[in-house]
């Protein structure tokens, strides 16, 4: 093997490296929010202004490093996957697809949660962040503090569904970066 064959080598793991580890904390995240903590948030006996206060510490946690997060595996699966694609040999993973075009779709899959997020969740998001910004702005003025209970209690549950079909994306994209041999 040529000193710059074992370099593209060694250079398509790396990148697939960081585009598989990216997607695995990105879906074992998503997959705790969902399975674990949303629900637990959700069947608690909070009431509605302590569980949006909750969601929104949990969200605003995860905003600061899941886009960075999804857009550096993207951006790692598609290097991978043409490092791959120049390869003189082409092998075929267990899925029958060539490399390139696994890591390609497991690009695919990491990137489609952000437009999947944006259409889906926003709706959600905006109601409870509006909740959260009227909650806070009562109490600092002294107020009374009301919030819909029924109202947040579904709108938390509806992102928690929203957020396991992320981790379904982020788990493919895992699989398949994983897989490419």
């Amino acid at each position: 093997m040529s000193s710059r064959s074992s370099f593209i080598t060694a250079f398509v793991n790396s990148a697939r490296i960081v585009g598989v580890v990216g997607a695995g904390v990105l879906a074992g995240y998503d997959i705790g929010l969902s399975h674990s903590v949303i629900p637990a948030l959700v069947n608690s006996s909070l009431p509605g202004d302590h569980l949006v206060a909750a969601w929104n510490q949990i969200f605003n946690s995860a905003a600061g490093f899941t886009i960075p997060v999804i857009v550096g595996s993207t951006v790692a699966f598609l290097e991978a996957a043409y490092k791959a694609s120049i390869r003189t040999t082409q092998v075929k993973t267990i899925f029958g697809l060539t490399n390139g075009r696994q890591l390609v779709i497991a690009a695919f899959a990491t990137f489609a949660v952000l437009p999947y997020s944006a259409i889906t969740a926003t709706p959600v998001v905006y109601r409870l962040k509006g909740a959260n910004k009227d909650m806070e702005e009562s109490r600092s003025k002294g107020g009374i503090v009301f919030v819909d209970d029924i109202s947040v209690k579904e709108d938390v549950a509806a992102w928690g569904k929203k957020n396991a079909v992320r981790a379904v994306l982020f788990t493919a994209s895992f699989i398949l970066g994983l897989t490419a041999v």
